[in-house]
């Protein structure tokens, strides 16, 4: 359902259409309360549901904030706060290389500020406070669902992107053939479908691990490894469009400015892997392998158990 509302979302937003009623369409599916418990009103899913929603707004190259309000209602939720409805960013404390933001899209009326200590909800138009109250999560852990949430949005684009690629490799005639048939593009795209389902994978594994227990470290491998490949997949993108590719005109900026958008926020390629170094030599596994497998045999035996 949300990959088709998203589809026709981001034709209509490209087409210049009435844009008024899009939060109310995404308001009726419920998924700005996706993460928020049944107990609470809300839609009651799992950060495997979250991820596939993240990953179709990405793909769909959706500008309104979806999977910020997402994160933001569930972390309200969660400390017994109701949101009203709407979209929402957020900012984050210190943290991960930096204060880390949402900048505002024109769709936001409100940005939620969470500190170690207290939370703010001001309006995005003049700053004023809208709510505040003491803050009872944990901030570095709101930042991996954070990185998570942009790993997911980083696959989406990348995906964005290798189909708009192979759409113009294909209609494009050069030296009297289709790009698609010039072996040194095919190559290109080879690497840069590889580098979507590398991402696609890690996300959908992080995602997975974050439904069933502590996801530290496959959310911070996802993140380095979505920063990685969006910096290498923008690049090629961009030269197999050769100058089409950065006209305003043309949907792939669309993808790849909000893929390298998303890659500097909640922690950069050196953070996750300074990060994933020190979470591996603390916990001291030999062999390595053995490691890493058993924490995706507990993570299996762990789905197992919650679908008996």
């Amino acid at each position: 359902m949300a990959d088709s509302l998203f589809a026709d979302l981001a034709a209509r937003s490209a087409g210049k259409e009435a844009k008024g009623n899009i939060w109310a369409e995404i308001e009726a599916l419920s998924l700005h309360d996706l993460l928020v418990g049944q107990e609470a009103g809300g839609f009651g899913g799992s950060w495997k549901d979250a991820g596939v929603v993240f990953h179709a707004a990405g793909r769909h190259g959706l500008a309104i904030p979806v999977g910020e309000t997402i994160l933001a209602r569930s972390w309200l939720s969660r400390m017994g706060v109701v949101l009203p409805s709407g979209p929402v960013g957020f900012i984050l404390a210190e943290g991960m290389g930096g204060r880390q933001a949402h900048p505002h899209s024109p769709g936001d009326r409100r940005s939620l500020v969470l500190e170690r200590r207290h939370w703010t909800l001001l309006s995005a138009e003049d700053g004023e406070i809208i709510a505040s109250g003491r803050m009872t999560l944990d901030v570095d852990a709101l930042h991996f669902e954070a990185a998570l949430l942009r790993s997911c949005q980083i696959a989406g684009a990348m995906e964005g992107m290798l189909g708009l690629s192979v759409e113009h490799v294909i209609a494009r005639v050069q030296f009297g053939k289709p790009l698609a048939r010039l072996q040194a593009v095919q190559q290109q795209l080879a690497v840069l479908a590889e580098e979507c389902a590398a991402v696609a994978c890690a996300s959908a594994s992080a995602c997975q691990a974050a439904t069933y227990g502590d996801a530290r470290f496959e959310i911070a491998a996802a993140k380095w490894r979505a920063n990685r490949a969006a910096a290498i997949s923008v690049d090629i993108a961009h030269q197999v469009h050769g100058a089409i590719g950065f006209t305003r005109e043309y949907p792939l900026h669309r993808f790849s400015l909000q893929a390298l958008k998303w890659r500097g926020e909640h922690g950069s390629e050196q953070y996750w892997a300074q990060w994933i170094g020190r979470f591996t030599l603390a916990a001291r596994p030999i062999p390595l392998w053995h490691w890493l497998t058993a924490r995706s045999d507990r993570l299996l035996e762990a789905e197992r158990e919650a679908l008996k």
